[in-house]
């Protein structure tokens, strides 16, 4: 920590009197929440109360997790900063925040491509993006669902139907909560089908980021044995105690790290007395050499 300047208190001749700001330092610490939340949940929770989600690839941050872990012996595993953004609606390249998957889905493997399906029965799933198939489109009319969705009784694979919809309407569906899914799935059951093509795509390797966008060493990132799962919706990382990474669904509540970044400012007050005239490089040079 250095120095950072003077600051007069007041200049009336000599004795004078101010406050000397000795020591400016960033002070970078890890807490744990140990109330359970999903992926989301923490990350706003760390923005409002802390600074971010605790970002952990070095051995300095993971002995600041154990110690928070250790102080209130805590045994369990809980969320870190580190994600990816796997599946997205077409609409305007959106992330998913609502989901409603088969609990063995998606299946396909994070190496290829894919996209989603809503089907009769309400969840999701994942499929080859070539397979033809019937699909929704949103229109820009909102006011109903009647409105802002149209199905249409033509097979495509999903990439001719995206084009399609952009050229007609506005894009694929993009599924928002359970009454709009809802609302679909009758659609599919009165006219027979059993899925049809919504705006679901996943993009294959997708990197994995920071929440406060540091910078990803992933040399220095250390992973539990077979992790990460490149399967699935496992999006959101979760680490034990000792720093090892596990990815998991974003959904999952879990506890959580946060991080803290502080600074910490030393100030010191002073006198100075002299018969002599003193310019404020004097002044500093000499109060330095008393603050170390």
């Amino acid at each position: 920590c250095q120095i950072r300047g003077l600051e007069q208190l007041n200049t009336v001749d000599f004795p004078a009197a101010g406050i000397l700001s000795k020591a400016s330092c960033d002070l970078y610490r890890i807490i744990l929440i140990e109330e359970p939340k999903t992926w989301t949940e923490a990350q706003s929770y760390c923005r409002e109360k802390h600074t971010d989600l605790a970002t952990i690839q070095s051995d300095e941050d993971r002995a600041k997790l154990k110690e928070a872990a250790d102080a209130v012996n805590f045994q369990s595993v809980a969320w870190i900063g580190f994600y990816r953004v796997a599946w997205h609606w077409s609409y305007q390249n959106t992330p998913i925040s609502f989901e409603k998957w088969y609990s063995t889905q998606p299946d396909i493997p994070d190496t290829n491509e894919a996209c989603g399906t809503v089907k009769t029965s309400g969840p999701w799933a994942d499929r080859d993006c070539t397979v033809q198939d019937e699909f929704f489109c949103q229109t820009d009319t909102q006011d109903t669902l009647q409105n802002k969705f149209k199905f249409i009784e033509m097979e495509m694979n999903w990439h001719d139907a995206q084009i399609h919809c952009r050229t007609h309407y506005v894009d694929l569906a993009t599924i928002t909560n359970d009454t709009e899914n809802t609302f679909l799935t009758n659609i599919l059951y009165v006219e027979g089908h059993t899925d049809n093509w919504i705006g679901l795509y996943k993009i294959p390797f997708n990197p994995w980021l920071w929440s406060d966008n540091s910078s990803v060493l992933l040399s220095s990132v250390k992973w539990e044995s077979g992790q990460p799962n490149v399967n699935g919706i496992k999006d959101c990382v979760k680490a034990s105690t000792e720093g090892l990474m596990a990815d998991d669904s974003c959904l999952t509540p879990l506890p959580f790290y946060c991080s803290e970044n502080r600074k910490k400012i030393q100030r010191v007050r002073f006198t100075i007395k002299s018969d002599g005239d003193l310019d404020e490089s004097a002044v500093m040079e000499a109060i330095e050499k008393k603050a170390r």
